[in-house]
């Protein structure tokens, strides 16, 4: 019952490195990816809302020109 952890002296600071730099990259792709979507559902719900304002207008003028 006397397990140790091993010591480790010199780490490999190149492949930290190269890890660093790849979750980096990742965590830039994935904010990219999501600004975007978020400008597109954006542009979306502002075009539905301009679509229903202009149908409700339209009925409004319709069942004031049927009085």
């Amino acid at each position: 019952m006397n397990e140790k952890i091993p010591l480790i002296v010199s780490p490999n600071a190149r492949e930290l490195n190269r890890m660093v730099s790849d979750l980096e990259r990742r965590v830039m792709i994935i904010g990219r990816d999501q600004r975007t979507f978020s400008g597109v559902l954006n542009f979306k719900a502002r075009a539905f809302f301009v679509i229903g304002f202009l149908l409700a207008l339209g009925l409004i003028f319709l069942a004031m020109g049927m009085r």
